[in-house]
């Protein structure tokens, strides 16, 4: 179980990964070799993809909804995605709940607005991350949700161009890459939204 910190939002769990594996080996990898298509240019098995391309890829199959319990996300966040400016370079999106008090007071919606709600989580027993929901909207009780989206560029990130398509030495590149993303998400993204948060 991760320690979370106002600054740590991802860390990857590598005995999970081995200990749950079908293949005796990496959940991760097996959910990989499920996925040939996605780790190779279009139609030209063999040809690797461009090292954005690739990132994009390992982070997409190592978090939820494909797979869960590799890359933890901290509970009160809403993801971390990738995304391409227009110009095709790639971007981390990390996607932070506001409650009505994270926002100035005179800029915070009054009752009957519902906030984000949330409950607590038996399974990690964190009582200071909250995940946020939505709440149950009733007629008279319309919700006012707030989201704020951290975009970060990649740009002088160790996001080397894979070697491989397929097999044991694919899997290792985008572990690579996933662990990569993790560092510097919590390096460059942790501090901006503890400073959203108030460093709760």
């Amino acid at each position: 179980m991760t320690d979370w910190t106002p600054t740590t939002l991802l860390s990857v769990d590598e005995h999970a990964d081995s200990e749950r594996a079908s293949n005796g080996h990496s959940r991760y990898g097996a959910y990989i070799a499920d996925r040939p298509a996605k780790f190779h240019e279009y139609e030209s098995p063999g040809t690797c993809l461009t090292a954005d391309e690739f990132a994009a890829a390992a982070w997409e199959v190592a978090t939820p909804p494909i797979l869960i319990g590799y890359v933890n996300l901290r509970p009160d966040l809403q993801s971390v995605t990738t995304h391409y400016t227009d110009n095709s370079e790639l971007l981390i999106k990390v996607s932070v709940p506001l409650w009505h008090n994270d926002l100035p007071a005179d800029r915070r919606p009054r009752y009957p607005w519902q906030d984000w709600t949330t409950e607590y989580d038996y399974g990690t027993r964190d009582d200071k991350y909250r995940a946020a929901y939505q709440p149950d909207i009733k007629g008279d009780r319309p919700a006012v949700l707030t989201e704020s989206h951290i975009l970060i560029s990649t740009t002088g990130w160790d996001l080397p161009t894979p070697q491989h398509t397929e097999g044991r030495a694919l899997v290792e590149e985008a572990k690579h890459v996933v662990h990569e993303i993790v560092r510097r998400v919590n390096e460059h993204a942790g501090p901006m939204v503890a400073q959203l948060l108030g460093d709760r």
